[in-house]
């Protein structure tokens, strides 16, 4: 064999390699790329979740609050109910009977 095939041959094993070595180091990184992409997905998807969830609860406490005033306002009008109706009984000349919640 001559120094020309010689060299042509082992120009070819190298080329080979160097052509393997690319297409598995192009596939690695077009994994990587796939992989990091399904993960910005999910973090989308996730943050989407998250924004719709705490709408949700922002709105089940603004609707709890409410409820709450109603409920506070409707106590001060019974409160004042009570006491008008206590003082019309002593009015009258009876002794209102008055109990604690514990009582009932």
């Amino acid at each position: 064999m001559d120094a020309g095939v010689i060299v042509a041959v082992i120009s070819g094993i190298v080329g080979l390699a160097s052509a393997v070595y690319t297409a598995r180091s192009a596939s690695r990184t077009s994994a990587a790329k796939t992989e990091a992409d399904e993960r910005v997905a999910l973090r989308q998807i996730e943050a989407g979740a998250f924004a719709r969830a705490k709408e949700f609860y922002v709105d089940a406490l603004t609707r709890m609050q409410g409820e709450i005033d109603r409920q506070a306002k409707r106590i001060n009008i019974l409160e004042g109910q009570v006491t008008r109706l206590s003082r019309q009984v002593r009015d009258v000349g009876l002794v209102p009977v008055t109990s604690n919640e514990d009582d009932t």
